[in-house]
């Protein structure tokens, strides 16, 4: 096949080291090996194909190190796209030096390692390249200033990705009216001010991203001039003062706004100024302020919308219920109260809603969570019982509704949620017995019944709950951008239009994707914690603690194995420890503390080699805790108020009429303390003779010293004499009448 001109295996699970005979296709123009799992060194008989305008090896498992200068005779290459999963490629461009003889339209260099033994620098044969359209250098920590000339020397420059390095300096950029469609240089180091006039040199921009950099001042009022503006994210930054009134009104394109993590100001969106093109608005923390204006019913094309974490304050306006395609709405901490308006339950496609850490009281009336899948209260004022109205979802997978006033049973209703996989209801007022339609939910990951007033006994179906999240539960709801690959593919149209390759949709939807990561607060370990992402998938636990629990642990909890929190402290618990506790084989926080439980603390639960956080405290227990395996980690904390429990961070266990290894071990320790007195005595007796000795060498050896010695030695002889004989005297003196 000596006359074959494209060649397209992308997309397959080729993994061997092809074969060396296609080194012979001479005219070979096209070569597409994406998204194989092709592994080992960078395929050697690419350096004969000489004729090659396009070459593409992203997204396969390459290592070694690949010398680009390889490619140097390579004249006709028009299209380099290399990129590996595996973190074992390195590519070096600058040893051995080299020239290269073609000038590419599209470089991507993704996830390469780039120049690791050279200083990780950005290539210097970009320096020769004046027809770049597109170019990808991301994920490579490449460090040095950022290149704008590279910029400069590119005019037709549509698509620059800078993405995740260690580039410093600031972005000045002098070249007017660049062609850049799309500008992505977030994740590095880059700071300053960004440039006053950076909306007129850079007209043609659709996709601006600058996130998690170090930029700070205002965000320049002249981005309004980007007409062609449809994602906009500054986010992660330092930028301060209001926005600017030209971003919301000039750029009627703009589809994706991310300003979160900054120090921004004023009022969210100026009445005056809500549009209703915005989809995607993210402002949470920073540190806006004043009402949610009733104009915000008027953003109708909106689907996520994020203001939490500012200082909101006032009622939540009745009119986003006009907002029929919101997915997410986060308005968590912030000043918020009064009624939850009935509309944010209406809306038919709302699958996220965070109200929580405000000061809301009441709940409007018409409920109708037809499409609510997580569900967020936590921390406000909201009082009575569970709304009745709750009950017609069968989607909701995340219910939090602790710390509020809420009060009453808890409805029986509530196994109509079968979907359920956290429920949060700790730090209200809820009583009574816990009903066993509550059991009927298996889909449990995370129960918190905590800080409540139920009393009973602990019924026993709950140990037949599985506390595993089910495979179906998506976290990580993803909203895509329809319309945002447009640009790339007109760019790739351009640069290669004759080759009739179909470019990989996957590799590029990734850059336009809306993730929103569900978050749950769960106490373990003595604490509240934040999960969220692939952590928050792994997460089980069940808090029964401050409440009025009696009876007895049930044995059956050992059946929990996938448990990883366990708490039933503060409560009026008695008889033992179970020792089938010792199943829970991946438990990592286990609190029994507060409660009347009386015996040994069971040695099977040395087995748990998993547990972090162990704490019996103030109890009815005796004897010896366990002091191997995990339990030998635990200091006198997690065993206080148990005034018979012994051992060696408690009270002597001298007494026990049955041996241990802690009395053991104290006569060992008195055995030890004898042969110190014994050898304390020796080393004195050694130290006396060696100083007797050597006092008699130093007399021996000089003359005058010893004459000193002894006239010192008859002195002090006379000397007691004399004193010897007055006591004598003075003494009979005494005796005579």
């Amino acid at each position: 096949m000596k006359n074959l001109e494209k060649l397209d295996l992308s997309s397959n699970k080729f993994s061997d080291n092809l074969p060396q005979c296609l080194g012979k296709l001479s005219k070979l123009r096209v070569l597409d090996l994406t998204d194989n799992m092709l592994s080992g060194n960078f395929p050697s008989f690419i350096v004969n194909l000489t004729s090659l305008e396009y070459l593409s090896l992203l997204e396969n498992d390459n290592e070694g190190t690949f010398l680009l200068g390889t490619l140097a005779n390579h004249s006709k290459l028009e299209v380099l796209h290399l990129s590996s999963r595996s973190s074992l490629l390195q590519v070096e461009t600058e040893n051995p030096q080299w020239h290269p003889t073609f000038q590419l339209k599209s470089l991507i260099l993704q996830r390469c390692h780039l120049n690791m033994k050279s200083g990780r620098t950005i290539p210097a044969f970009l320096l020769f390249q004046n027809n770049l359209k597109y170019v990808d250098l991301s994920h490579n920590n490449m460090v040095g200033t950022f290149p704008r000339w590279l910029m400069q020397n590119n005019s037709g420059l549509k698509v620059f990705i800078l993405r995740n390095n260690s580039l410093v300096g600031r972005i000045n950029i002098s070249s007017p009216k660049l062609a850049i469609a799309h500008l992505d240089i977030s994740t590095n180091k880059i700071s300053g001010l960004l440039p006053e006039d950076i909306g007129f040199l850079l007209p043609s921009i659709a996709y601006l991203n600058l996130s998690v950099n170090s930029f700070e001042g205002n965000i320049p009022s002249s981005i309004g001039e980007m007409r062609q503006l449809w994602s906009l994210d500054l986010s992660n930054n330092r930028f301060i003062g209001k926005i600017a009134e030209q971003l919301i009104t000039n750029c009627t394109n703009l589809q994706y706004l991310r300003l979160s993590n900054n120090f921004l100001q004023g009022q969210i969106i100026p009445k005056s100024l809500i549009q209703n093109w915005l989809r995607y608005l993210y402002l949470n923390n920073n540190n806006f302020s004043g009402k949610v204006e009733e104009a915000v019913g008027n953003m109708t094309s909106l689907i996520v919308m994020d203001i939490s974490n500012n200082s909101f304050s006032g009622l939540i306006p009745s009119s986003i219920g006009r907002c029929s395609l919101l997915k997410v709405l986060l308005m968590a901490e912030n000043q918020l109260e009064g009624q939850i308006p009935s509309g944010l339950f209406n809306l038919q496609y709302l699958e996220i809603l965070d109200l929580s850490h405000n000061k809301l009281s009441r709940f409007g009336p018409n409920l109708n969570l037809t499409s609510l899948r997580f569900l967020y209260l936590r921390k406000n004022a909201l009082s009575g019982s569970i709304p009745y109205m709750f009950s017609v979802t069968s989607k909701l997978e995340v219910l939090d509704l602790s710390e509020n006033k809420f009060c009453g049973h808890i409805p029986i209703w509530i196994s109509k949620f079968s979907k359920l996989a956290v429920l949060l209801l700790g730090g209200n007022n809820f009583h009574g017995h816990i009903p066993i339609k509550l059991c009927e939910i298996k889909t449990y990951s995370m129960l918190d019944l905590s800080d409540n007033k139920f009393n009973g006994s602990i019924p026993s179906c709950i140990v037949n709950l599985p506390f595993q999240v089910p495979k179906y539960v998506d976290y990580h709801p993803r909203f895509e951008i329809f319309s945002s690959s447009d640009v790339i593919y007109d760019v790739f149209e351009d640069i290669y239009s004759n080759a009739s390759m179909k470019l990989n949709e996957d590799f590029l939807q990734t850059m336009y994707t809306a993730d929103v990561k569900v978050e749950v607060e769960f106490r373990t370990k003595s604490n509240y914690y934040s999960y969220r992402g692939k952590i928050l998938l792994n997460m089980t636990g069940l808090d029964l603690s401050c409440n009025e629990f009696t009876g007895v642990i049930p044995p059956q909890f050992g059946n929990l194995q996938a448990i990883l929190s366990l708490n039933l402290s503060h409560n009026f618990l008695s008889g033992s420890i179970p020792n089938t506790l010792s199943n829970l084989t991946l438990i990592e926080s286990l609190d029994l503390s507060y409660n009347n439980l009386t015996g040994e603390i069971p040695f099977q639960l040395s087995q748990l080699h998993f547990l972090a956080i162990f704490n019996v405290s103030y109890n009815n227990l005796s004897g010896m805790p366990p002091n191997s395996g995990q339990f030998a980690t635990f200091d006198e904390n997690s065993y206080r108020g148990n005034p018979n429990l012994c051992g060696p961070l408690l009270r002597s266990c001298v007494g026990n009429t049955s041996p241990s290894p802690v009395l053991q071990s104290d006569e060992g320790e008195s055995k030890e303390g004898a042969i110190d007195v014994v050898s304390f005595f020796w080393s004195f007796a050694g130290a006396y003779v060696s100083t007797l000795l050597g006092l008699a060498v130093v007399l021996c050896i000089n003359v005058q010293w010893r004459l000193t010695w002894f006239r010192l030695v008859d002195r002090l002889m006379l000397y007691i004499n004399v004193q010897l004989h007055m006591a004598w005297f003075r003494l009979a003196d005494r005796c005579i009448p």
